[in-house]
């Protein structure tokens, strides 16, 4: 049995990959935070592997959350094929109001709590096919400044996935980030139809991406040998600059 472990997959992306690993036959370990009725949707949704799946309530924005959370993983399996992070939040807050906690919080859950995770299973992740895959942002590529501790925290994590290759070499470990434009996820359905029409009016393919389709460029990274330490942008901008959030 091969084991996966992806952060905030009962919905959107992280969902979508956990449903294609599901699909590919492993066992996939995931965590959400307080949305219980996402939770639900996903067990209901994938009742033929619930054998096959496991939900840890866990708020992976803090050094003792993720400790916590590689204890509870370690009780199921010992040996991890694949790390997949795609838990993140974000901050709209004006610059000028932008609280400390707020920042940190951000910060902690985006770029701190997987390189924890990341440090503490290093010795059980599976030598020549180990996978660890983060889920970057292209607002980490260009400035957007609707949210500048995404950006930031993102662009950290891009540089985060080409540092660990040199750590994960000698056991041919790959590490690469998926880089993602605007996705169909719940929170971009959220967006007035007048702010999502503005989007797609500068997107090339005059659409968002859809979850599934960052599962597919997933799946070619960890079936791929060769792809490592590579930010793989999967987007479709009118111009350089077109951001995503």
């Amino acid at each position: 049995m091969q084991y996966a472990v992806i952060t905030g997959s009962t919905k959107g992306i992280g969902r979508s990959i956990a449903e294609m690993l599901l699909q590919e036959g492993y066992f996939v370990i995931t965590n959400y935070h307080f949305d219980e009725k996402a939770k639900q949707d996903f067990e209901n949704k994938n009742k033929q592997y619930k054998d096959r799946f496991s939900i840890l309530k866990e708020d992976l924005s803090s050094y003792e959350a993720a400790q916590h959370f590689i204890s509870e993983i370690l009780k199921i399996s010992n040996s991890i094929d694949c790390l997949v992070f795609s838990a993140g939040m974000t901050d709209r807050t004006p610059f000028a109001e932008i609280r400390h906690e707020v920042w940190e919080k951000a910060i902690n859950t985006n770029i701190n709590v997987p390189f924890y995770i990341v440090h503490g299973l290093r010795n059980n992740l599976v030598p020549n096919n180990g996978r660890i895959i983060f889920i970057g942002s292209i607002c980490g590529v260009y400035p957007h400044a609707g949210s500048p501790v995404y950006g930031v925290s993102k662009a950290a994590v891009h540089q985060m996935a080409k540092e660990l290759v040199k750590f994960f070499e000698k056991k041919k470990i790959t590490v690469n980030a998926i880089v993602p434009g605007f996705i169909n996820t719940p929170r971009q359905a959220n967006k007035a139809p007048e702010h999502r029409k503005r989007i797609e009016d500068k997107i090339a393919l005059h659409r968002f991406g859809e979850p599934n389709e960052i599962a597919s460029l997933c799946k070619e990274i960890i079936y791929n040998q060769y792809i490592n330490g590579s930010n793989i942008e999967i987007t479709s901008p009118h111009a350089a600059g077109s951001a995503a959030s």
